[in-house]
């Protein structure tokens, strides 16, 4: 149980899917193991709950028609979609949970993480969008547009999702180095600015390391929309190039469970309402989190 005022989010479904499956990871990551070891999918999501999140992603973050193309999966777009968001239910109708749980539909970069630009014609970007959103709209309780990189690819999302009645978030992704700037070069306070009287529900910063994050708080306080963040554990996340796999992404040996929590701690200090992890944090870590919050509200 947490604290009513902080939401608290699972974790990094990618990798820790990669961790348990028993196949060697490829460059459909956390797609093969939806495909392969359906029942993994499912766990994980029923393991972040019983670590205490409120909400759970959905596993879709791989799926985009440019990923399963270089698979020549792409017919396979709408299956798989929907098997993520039929796997989120089934944990959650396995569970039996007291609170209600929330799904998270996924909109993720389209091309690869961290790319500076979208890769692809607006227009088309747009359509592929809305085209996820039509398939998940039916199953999950609000949206999570993530690891944005750019202002460019923020704008085609929140014009992708204005039809929507769900809950819109929108997750930049922030310099290794300086929080203060999105993984483009452009300014976070830029970006928020342009979308703070926007449809957007909630801000977010994802997948970048905990010390630049802290960087982009005081940025965050700035606006008027509930915010929060999601690190990730890794050594560093350059961009991969098409093709490769994420077993070139290494965890880093200091990001334990009190660097997690301390850090964790420290965002809702500084007023953080939306909480939890990116890659490297299993359920865990949220477990760690959750009764850290929940014996402070004692």
């Amino acid at each position: 149980m947490v604290n009513n005022n902080i939401t608290l989010l699972d974790g990094g479904m990618g990798q820790e899917l990669v961790h348990r499956s028993s196949f060697k990871p490829d460059s459909l990551w956390s797609t093969r193991v939806l495909l392969d070891e359906y029942d993994l999918v499912v766990n994980l999501h029923k393991d972040f709950i019983k670590a205490g999140a409120d909400g759970i992603t959905i596993n879709s973050y791989g799926i985009t028609p440019h990923r399963l193309k270089r698979h020549n999966l792409d017919n396979m777009f709408v299956t798989l979609q929907q098997k993520s968001v039929a796997a989120a239910k089934q944990a959650i109708d396995e569970m039996s949970s007291t609170k209600k749980i929330q799904i998270y539909g996924c909109l993720p970069p389209l091309i690869g993480s961290y790319y500076r630009t979208v890769g692809i014609n607006r227009t088309e970007a747009v359509e592929i969008y809305k085209k996820m959103i039509e398939i998940q709209e039916r199953g999950v309780d609000a949206f999570i547009c993530e690891t944005v990189t750019s202002i460019e690819e923020a704008q085609i999302l929140i014009e992708a999702t204005s039809e929507t009645s769900k809950k819109v978030i929108l997750s930049f992704t922030v310099d290794e180095v300086d929080g203060t700037i999105l993984r483009s070069g452009e300014s976070l306070e830029l970006a928020l600015n342009q979308f703070d009287n926007s449809k957007v529900d909630e801000f977010l910063i994802n997948c970048s390391p905990p010390e630049s994050m802290i960087m982009s708080l005081e940025i965050l306080k700035k606006f008027s929309k509930p915010f929060g963040t999601q690190p990730n554990g890794f050594e560093t996340c350059l961009p991969l190039t098409p093709g490769e796999n994420v077993s070139v992404l290494k965890k880093r040996n200091d990001f334990n469970q009190e660097k997690f929590v301390n850090f964790v701690l420290e965002c809702i200090n500084e007023g953080a309402s939306i909480v939890g992890g990116c890659c490297e944090v299993s359920p865990e870590y949220i477990s760690a989190i959750n009764n850290k919050i929940f014996n402070l509200n004692k």
